[in-house]
């Protein structure tokens, strides 16, 4: 056996981390992506709470029903 790692640990040469990320201006350009008529483009404050209470409502409800399933799937199977 030998001492030696094939893994260059503790020795990184300059430069060799060095990656290239795209910038935030080609990430988020939002002239080379199309917006989807569902996205948020604008609005008041309100309108906004409003949707995201909606959501939620229709979160909370299958939430709801699958905890009712799960109920009565034990009830019924026993």
């Amino acid at each position: 056996m030998h001492n030696e790692s094939p893994l260059p640990i503790g020795r990184v040469e300059p430069g060799s981390t060095d990656e290239k990320q795209p910038s935030t201006a080609r990430l988020y350009n939002s002239e080379a992506q199309p917006t989807s008529g569902r996205l948020y483009q604008g609005g008041s404050i309100e309108q906004q709470r409003q949707r995201a209470r909606r959501t939620a409502m229709w979160v909370g409800a299958i939430a709801v029903l699958v905890y009712v399933g799960f109920i009565l799937s034990g009830v019924i199977g026993r």
